[in-house]
């Protein structure tokens, strides 16, 4: 086989893996979109980038361990499993005697001479081999040479049931029948009585099963009885097997020679007995029987890899147990392939799947993919707050989007508070058409179409590297703590302006501020403002507007400024930018927190109370609600106000 082109053992090994590799991608997607899922379901949109990321290596390192792990069960052909139903009986695999051996070849001769030839011994070096009995009289032995048994362990699955392989085929010699060393029988020739009267002849022999470190070896026992003269007379033979103390171990049974296997323990002594009883055999019949036990013990090599001579040996018992040849192949099912085959049937075809569906979610990133999501249910159409006071006009972004139509609701009507994205049956993401809003400011429709122009130039321009000397360095900036306080734009606008079409004069959200401090200082907490003076527009509204440019310039500039601040908890009481600096910074090293959040974790309780009794509301932000999944801190703060009635609107929490 093996100068017919026989490849060597690792390539098969690779080829085989490929199924399994394809069970470790099936097992990463499946560890990784379940965490994520769960994920998703236990904190929302607090499910940022950097998570992600950790999750994606997390899966990865998980389903590297567990295929390492399992790979095993898969490489012994599902072994404890019964081969998947490939695989024969146990006992029927513990009769397989097969084993490594000396190999003589022809010097020269083969398609892969060239990379066994420095491993192929000459005869003057293993003249001694039994492999050399085998080579005919006329042939010359300098045109042979001996590839020695210790190349062969790993070419093949010999005695799975053994963790130390066995030498069956007597290569070592360990059976001697002159000392009695693992063997005890002999043959027997006797003739009949003259007038044909019974005749019973016996003999036994003794017989030592030396302990070359394994416990228990198999053992063959067997008689064989025939006559010269066929059908001459009646005969019955028995064969039996005692231990030292002269308890039967096994005999036979019907009267005629049988044979068997069992294990003996080793470094004891047995005794194989065989009896024989002639009758109606004259003196011209001859009666032929030989009888046998034979142990057999481990497979031994030496230290050029060819098989041990006993008796050309004077190793010790304790010598002799190292050279035993441990069994690559113990519990590895003979008909692995077979086995693999089933395996790559079902489970490696969903690895396919796997790797089809991460490269196509790949591909999802852009906005057409979610479109091909979308079939049409509307149900993002109904959800939409937006939609309720425009008439019925459509606000569906994707079928206005997908079916060239501009008479729906301005896109830039879109709230961006991911009611549709909650709704949609498909998980559309919505975000992503971010990407159509920047089409439309870059080359899109004149800028004064868009809402709130001069804001946003006013924040553009502040995002530039000319504005930065406007503001208060780190090393110039009061910084008296480790947690600091952002306002936000509230306190930087005005108010009467921006907000004049709601709060009719009446309302100043920029006494949020004050009123978050008044808080911290009767709680004596420690809390550093960091104003407007300090860092600059958290960037929300450009991000949500596709003014990415503008946003990355003020992330950078606010990003690096809380990292030389020494600040390790950000507060603020603005849901945008509390959204926008827990998701969208990569603020790793830094607790990002709502107001609430940090008075409910510093055990707030002020004891307050209302004048007077009063029924409240309370209305869940986008950004704090649906995207940062906090809905029940607020609550309980404004229901631990004495006096202070909490009801719920019609729609509130995920359906606010």
């Amino acid at each position: 086989a093996l100068f017919c082109g026989r490849q060597a053992p690792w390539t098969a090994e690779v080829f085989n893996a490929i199924p399994w590799v394809l069970t470790g991608i099936f097992v990463f997607a499946v560890i990784y979109f379940g965490v994520r899922w769960f994920t998703l379901n236990s904190i929302g949109a607090r499910l940022n980038p950097v998570m992600g990321r950790q999750i994606a290596i997390g899966s990865l390192i998980a389903a590297v361990l567990i295929s390492v792990v399992t790979w095993p069960i898969y490489d012994d052909g599902f072994w404890d499993y019964g081969g998947l139903g490939a695989m024969d009986d146990v006992s029927q695999l513990d009769a397989m005697r097969g084993q490594p051996s000396d190999t003589l070849v022809h010097q020269g001769k083969g398609n892969v001479w060239a990379e066994w030839e420095d491993d192929c011994l000459p005869y003057s070096e293993t003249m001694g081999q039994a492999a050399w009995d085998d080579l005919g009289n006329d042939e010359d032995t300098d045109d042979w040479c001996l590839i020695a048994a210790a190349n062969w362990v790993n070419w093949g699955i010999y005695q799975p049931t053994r963790t130390v392989l066995i030498d069956f085929a007597g290569d070592n010699g360990h059976a001697d029948s002159e000392t009695g060393r693992n063997y005890g029988g002999m043959e027997i020739t006797y003739v009949g009585n003259a007038d044909g009267s019974l005749l019973t002849v016996g003999e036994s022999r003794t017989f030592e099963v030396e302990d070359l470190g394994v416990s228990s070896v198999p053992a063959d026992v067997w008689c064989n009885f025939r006559t010269t003269v066929r059908g001459a007379g009646t005969h019955t033979q028995g064969i039996s097997l005692t231990d030292s103390s002269g308890s039967i171990l096994w005999q036979n049974e019907g009267g005629v020679c049988q044979s068997t296997t069992l294990y003996l323990p080793s470094g004891a002594s047995y005794t194989v007995s065989f009896s024989s009883s002639s009758d109606g055999a004259d003196d011209s019949v001859s009666m032929i029987a030989d009888f046998s036990a034979v142990a057999y013990q481990p497979l031994m090599l030496a230290e050029d890899g060819t098989a041990l001579t006993r008796s050309e040996s004077s190793l010790s018992l304790e010598e002799l147990v190292v050279l035993s040849v441990e069994n690559p192949t113990y519990h590895k099912n003979p008909k692995t392939l077979d086995a693999k085959l089933i395996y790559t049937l079902f489970i490696p075809c969903l690895g396919v799947g796997a790797i089809v569906f991460l490269v196509m979610r790949s591909m999802a990133r852009g906005y057409e993919w979610e479109m091909n999501k979308c079939y049409g249910c509307d149900l993002c159409d109904d959800a939409c707050p937006v939609r309720l006071f425009t008439a019925g006009d459509k606000l569906n972004i994707i079928y206005n989007t997908w079916n060239n139509e501009d008479d729906g609701v301005p896109l830039y009507s879109c709230l961006t508070c991911t009611a549709c994205t909650n709704a949609c049956p498909q998980l559309v993401d919505y975000d992503s058409y971010i990407d159509i809003r920047r089409n439309l400011i870059v080359g899109g429709p004149p800028a004064a179409e868009i809402p709130h122009t001069l804001l946003q130039a006013l924040l553009a321009a502040e995002a530039e590297e000319d504005a930065d000397e406007a503001f208060i360095s780190v090393e110039d900036y009061p910084l008296d703590s480790n947690v600091g306080y952002y306002p936000g734009c509230v306190d930087y606008i005005d108010q009467e302006m921006i907000f004049s079409h709601v709060n009719e004069g009446t309302m100043d959200l920029g006494e949020t501020t004050t009123a978050a401090f008044t808080l911290f200082e009767e709680m004596n907490e420690d809390v550093t403002y960091l104003g407007r003076d300090f860092l600059k527009c958290c960037g929300h509204d450009q991000k949500w507007q596709g003014l990415s440019e503008v946003f990355e310039k003020l992330k950078a500039y606010n990003q690096k400024k809380l990292g030389d601040s020494g600040i390790d908890t950000l507060v603020t009481s603005c849901a945008e930018c509390f959204r926008t600096f827990a998701l969208d910074y990569e603020l790793d090293d830094m607790k990002v927190m709502h107001t609430t959040e940090y008075l409910v974790e510093k055990g707030f309780d002020m004891e307050l109370a209302t004048d007077d009794d009063v029924t409240v509301t309370y209305h869940d932000p986008c950004r704090l609600g649906r995207q940062m999944n906090l809905y029940d801190k607020p609550r309980d703060l404004v229901r631990a106000v004495d006096g202070v009635d909490l009801v719920e609107m019609e729609h509130h929490g995920e359906d606010a």
